[in-house]
């Protein structure tokens, strides 16, 4: 059992409706000018590009590859990914919190086996 960091899932609307890019604009200027409350379908779509969601998946790919190709629970890509959403989210005004809560991880440690122990041991035969 772990103990792993989250972002509420508040935070993670607050990424996509805060601070992304517009075209043909840099990331602070769309940062200033929608670092406000966007509370109309207007608003939004002014905040919200293809471009800004486009290097949002660029980031996280990014971080991926930097971790094994993962960003799952419990690896140190999902710390980098919960990491790059709390600092997008305090650059556009957010007071981010994160909660702690344990689960149950499956992870595979090698190839499976399967031996007999009772009433006598044996190792099967393969079969190929």
């Amino acid at each position: 059992m772990r103990h792993h960091r989250i972002l509420t899932a508040l935070a993670s609307l607050g990424l996509a409706t805060a601070g992304l890019a517009s075209v043909g604009e840099s990331a602070e200027a769309a940062d200033s000018r929608c670092n406000r409350t966007n509370d109309s379908l207007r608003k939004l779509l002014e905040c919200v590009t293809l471009d800004g969601v486009m290097d949002h998946q660029r980031a996280f790919q990014r971080i991926a590859d930097d971790n094994g190709g993962t960003r799952a629970s419990g690896t140190p890509g999902y710390d980098a990914s919960a990491d790059y959403v709390e600092e997008r989210l305090e650059r556009a005004g957010y007071v981010v919190t994160r909660q702690e809560f344990e689960f149950h991880a499956f992870a595979v440690e090698g190839p499976s086996t399967l031996n007999q122990t009772a009433p006598t041991p044996t190792t099967p035969r393969t079969s190929c």
